[in-house]
């Protein structure tokens, strides 16, 4: 992203009182009766949407304007300062940094009574809100100050308790760091590899499980070590889909957080995040009980942020998620009757929040939305959202996200009789598979379907193709390398909606009888 598109966004974040803030910082810390930097502020500021050419024309003639770049840099820089500082009374960690200033100060002024005084409150608050990290350099301050300060009181702070303290502490935050680095673990396989498909990638996802801290749940004692072990293992239970698990650490995440109110008020981005997660497990697992439940808490849970514009970022992300699982919900309950009308909703809301919502957190709602389009055969729309997800996604990044829409888009355009293009985007799909090693059982299967099917005109004369298919299709899905991918879209469902001259949806609604 461009500083441009940073700095416009930041400022649109900005509540009322913040901006209000930032004006009386920016004139304390720089030069001029109504300098460059908050001149520039406010013209971001009464603008909908970021026209470097527009700002440029507006300062013609300003000595800034020909150092633009560099202004706009500082102005995001002086803008993150100045939110830090109006902050800073809300956060433990904003408390305790600042905390550690003062004590360097006291310590070098030789203030060792009054260094004291504030390392006790220091210590106390670190030890409340569970930061090991603080507490390890707080007791090596104590430690060294009690060692090296001869006139020090042993009874103010005790270094024999302290010492024992600080090696607790030391264990504490070895063990954090231990599941952080399997919570990062977890997070680039997903990424880089997504859902299984062979063995290299299995043993690649072993390895992280195999874990003696993951293993036995019960290793981790703190609430940070909690927190990154049930993660990494709702993570692996979904990719493996072993629903029952899945399902648990989900739960057991959220309920760790609603053991910490405190943590909730800090991190209500985390908490939303989990919510959303356990969500789409239910959804995925048909748990709809569950659903009803949470869907409501998050939704309550989101009303203390409704038109707020300090919290747009929240708000954002709050319509993106809620608005993926009540279409997901849509979908796997086959409630289909207000699909348009949740598309259209989506829709609208990408629109409002067009500058808070990242491209990369679309595509996922696109994936959906194709899903949903292709099941009402609207298959123009779901065609034009494939699309989006191709021209946008990188397949290095995202690689079973860009190669599932590849395959969709055989499908959907096979279903609109789009014969003209399905050649050239069949070769092109095969190259694309191959090059990147990722031509699996599954996909191999459709490639070779579609060739086929597109020397006949007729359904009726792809009869024994769809049944070959069919066969093929179910011999393959009981394949632990190739489960999930056939999870993400019933195949079976599809070719039998051929044989039987129906609409996919029919052959689900029947089945769900």
């Amino acid at each position: 992203m461009k500083v441009s598109d940073d700095l416009f966004q930041l400022i649109k974040s900005m509540s009322k009182s913040e901006k209000g803030y930032f004006k009386k910082f920016a004139s304390k810390h720089t030069i001029g009766e109504k300098n460059i930097y908050v001149k520039l502020f406010d013209a971001m500021d009464r603008i909908d949407e970021y026209n470097e050419l527009l700002i440029k024309k507006k300062f013609a003639g300003e000595k800034f304007a020909d150092k633009l770049y560099s202004t706009k840099n500082y102005l995001f820089n002086l803008i993150l300062k100045a939110l830090s500082s109006y902050h800073a009374e809300k956060f433990a960690v904003s408390k305790l940094n600042m905390m550690m200033i003062e004590l360097n100060v006291l310590f070098e002024k030789g203030l060792y009574k009054q260094f004291r005084t504030l390392l006790n409150k220091a210590i106390a608050m670190a030890a409340e809100n569970d930061k090991p990290i603080y507490l390890a350099l707080l007791y090596n301050k104590a430690l060294t100050s009690l060692a090296t300060d001869y006139y020090a009181n042993n009874e103010e702070l005790n270094y024999e308790k302290l010492k024992l303290d600080s090696m607790n502490n030391l264990k504490n935050l070895v063990l954090n760091e231990e599941y952080h680095i399997l919570y990062n673990d977890m997070f680039m396989f997903t990424r880089e590899t997504g859902n299984i498909r062979n063995e290299k990638d299995l043993d690649k996802l072993n390895t992280i499980f195999n874990s003696p801290l993951l293993q036995n749940s019960a290793l981790a004692t703190t609430f940070d070590s909690k927190f990154k072990c049930y993660t990494v293992l709702g993570h692996y239970y979904r990719i493996i889909n072993d629903k029952k698990n899945w399902l648990k650490y989900r739960k057991e995440l959220i309920h760790l957080m609603e053991s910490d109110k405190k943590y909730i008020k800090e991190n209500p981005r985390s908490y939303i995040l989990a919510l959303n997660n356990y969500l789409h497990a239910c959804v995925v697992t048909d748990n709809y009980p569950e659903y009803e439940i949470y869907i409501k808490k998050l939704k309550l849970f989101s009303k203390q942020f409704e038109d707020k514009k300090e919290f747009l970022d929240i708000q954002s992300r709050i319509f993106l998620l809620i608005s993926d699982l009540e279409l997901n919900y849509a979908i796997r309950s086959l409630k289909t009757e207000n699909l348009k009308t949740i598309i259209i909703t989506i829709e609208t809301g990408f629109a409002k929040f067009r500058n808070s919502i990242s491209e990369n957190r679309k595509l996922s709602i696109y994936n959906r939305i194709a899903y949903a389009c292709f099941l009402i055969r609207d298959y123009d729309k779901s065609i034009e959202y494939l699309n989006r997800i191709l021209n946008a996604s990188n397949p290095k990044i995202e690689p079973e996200q860009h190669i599932f829409a590849r395959i969709r888009s055989l499908i959907v355009h096979f279903e609109a009789g789009n014969y003209d293009l399905l050649e050239y985007t069949v070769k092109s799909t095969r190259r694309f598979l191959e090059r990147s090693n990722r031509i699996y059982k599954f996909e191999k299967l459709i490639l070779d379907f579609i060739t086929k099917a597109m020397n006949y005109s007729e359904d009726d004369q792809r009869l024994g193709l769809y049944e070959e298919l069919k066969y093929s299709i179910e011999k393959i899905s009981n394949d632990k390398f190739e489960k999930n991918i056939l999870e993400q879209f019933d195949f079976v469902s599809w070719i039998e909606s051929k044989l039987m001259h129906t609409g996919m949806l029919n052959v689900l609604k029947k089945k769900a009888v």
